[in-house]
């Protein structure tokens, strides 16, 4: 009996070495986790991608169910997103708007051109080039209100709609979402998890609860499954730039192929960290960009398009209210759901992963920075970008020297190189756009890996090289086989259901955030 015993021991000593070991392993390379988390994460996007492809009209049909429900709540979205409005001007231009995110004496982490240039890299910088051409043709074609289909008047509300798609609503979004979890993160030295957010209502229990759980989970799934459709959507518009610039393009390998060199790029960014990888391809995409936007600028009907720009701006100010409330009520029509709740849903779902990588860079600024920067800049930016891009889109479809309609009803990531295949160089200009859209799409994946990694650490701002990598080839990986299985449209459906209850969370968080800011002052 002794010597059995002295052999369980052995071997209970042995289990618990390798288990220690195992631990350790994991612990270098990892870094401190959240395991619940991780793994909870990690099985139910498996299980959701697994479903997506053994069957995928039942998976599709399901989420479209569920999407038709939630975007039937039209009302509350919209009402939403207003108050939310409401929110940051007070926070923008209040009595808290000198508070510092951090110590009194923090300085900023990054000046302002890389802080700006960053902002644009968390997903929505290749929605501006892409987009900036889509939405004033198709709303152009196709006007909501304010304004009769294909009349000049429709041209400026045209914009105004895209760029209220892609500006202060979004934007304010983000900035709230950010400021929630910046101000406890670096003025109360908390960790930068999503649901410290709640911090002002839970105090530390906000981290444990199964709210904050529940909240840290809905966050990472809707960022993997968000951006791995977005790239996985990026990579099929780059093909189409391919197909344009070279005169072919990639069969489904060839995309696969085009995919695995994108992950092998992110990775290699995500590992250099922000400081290097993130910051400098972010300072060398706004140039590239700002350098084809002057092109455009200059090849089209330069002195036309500025009055445009500037009759543009009056129509979004002065429509500003109009527009944010407007519901069809009385027509019910399809455009509403197909496009704005749309947008909003989807900024709601994207907030936590915009707003937690914009909390990230934003150390030592004050909330009027942090509130202005984050809404207002971004906002101006569309304002020009989208009356140069989509000005001069409208005028070659009126023009008739670019069937721009046509070509994005047969493919939307073509818009851009049919507009610049109406000027003499831009052909040249097209292959500058497809590196531009390509480093985009590298600073996106890039930054929802750094994201995702931080939730998973358990809120450190600098997660382990390890983390980043296997988040980065998760999300990567993801958007790999649905381009494969044609399940993309679906994870973008379900990125949206999970997100939507963030619309409710976005509203604690204020409260929240209020509550830390009184207590704070006093």
């Amino acid at each position: 009996m002794a010597s059995q015993e002295r052999v369980l021991t052995a071997r209970e000593t042995d289990f618990n070495t390798m288990a220690n070991t195992s631990k350790g392993v994991l612990k270098k390379y990892l870094g401190e986790m959240d395991p619940m988390l991780f793994w909870v994460t990690a099985g139910f996007t498996v299980v959701v991608l697994i479903w997506g492809i053994v069957a995928p009209e039942q998976f599709d049909g399901m989420l479209s169910a569920i999407q038709k429900w939630v975007t039937s709540f039209s009302w509350f979205f919209l009402l939403s997103v207003a108050i939310y409005l409401v929110f940051a001007a007070i926070l923008a231009f209040g009595k808290y708007g000198d508070l510092k995110l951090g110590k009194p004496d923090d300085k900023p982490e990054f000046n302002y051109i890389s802080w700006i240039a960053m902002l644009f890299s968390c997903g929505v910088g290749v929605g501006y080039a892409f987009w900036a051409v889509g939405e004033p043709i198709m709303h152009y074609m196709n006007t909501p209100y304010m304004a009769q289909s294909q009349t000049p008047e429709a041209m400026p509300i045209a914009i105004q709609i895209g760029v209220m798609h892609w500006g202060l609503h979004a934007w304010a979004i983000f900035a709230i979402v950010g400021l929630a979890i910046a101000f406890p993160a670096y003025r109360l030295g908390k960790p930068m998890n999503v649901s410290i957010s709640l911090y002002g209502l839970f105090g530390d229990k906000a981290v444990d609860s199964p709210l904050g759980k529940l909240v840290e989970f809905l966050a990472a799934f809707a960022t993997i499954a968000g951006v791995s459709t977005a790239l996985g959507l990026g990579i099929i518009s780059c093909n189409a730039g391919i197909k344009h610039v070279f005169g072919t393009g990639l069969s489904t390998p060839g995309m696969i192929g085009f995919m695995l060199f994108l992950i092998v790029c992110y990775i290699i960014s995500a590992v250099s960290g922000i400081k290097r990888g993130i910051k400098n391809l972010s300072n060398i995409n706004i140039g590239i960009a700002f350098c084809w936007g002057l092109f455009i600028l200059f090849s089209g009907p330069t002195n036309d398009l500025l009055n445009l720009m500037v009759h543009t701006t009056g129509s979004y100010i002065n429509n500003f209210v109009t527009a944010t409330f407007w519901t069809d009520f009385h027509n019910k029509g399809p455009w509403l759901g197909w496009w704005t709740v749309f947008y909003w849903i989807w900024w709601i779902s994207w907030g936590p992963f915009c707003g937690g990588f914009v909390a990230r860079i934003s150390k030592g600024r004050t909330i009027r920075e942090f509130m202005i920067g984050v809404t207002l800049v971004p906002t101006l930016v569309a304002l020009v970008w989208f009356s140069i891009v989509g000005g001069a889109s409208q005028y070659a479809e009126i023009g008739g020297t670019a069937a721009l309609s046509e070509a994005l009803k047969a493919d939307m990531g073509s818009g851009i190189y049919v507009l610049l295949s109406s000027y003499t160089f831009g052909d040249i200009v097209g292959y500058i756009v497809f590196l531009n859209l390509l480093i985009f799409l590298i600073t996106s994946a890039d930054s929802a890996s750094f994201f995702v990694a931080m939730q998973m650490s358990k809120g450190s701002t600098e997660p382990t090289t390890g983390m980043k990598l296997i988040w980065g080839f998760f999300i990567g990986s993801l958007a790999l086989v649905l381009i494969a299985s044609g399940g993309l449209q679906a994870l973008q459906k379900a990125s949206i259901i999970a997100g939507a209850p963030f619309a409710i969370v976005i509203f604690l968080m204020i409260a929240s955030l209020f509550k830390m800011l009184k207590t704070t002052t006093q």
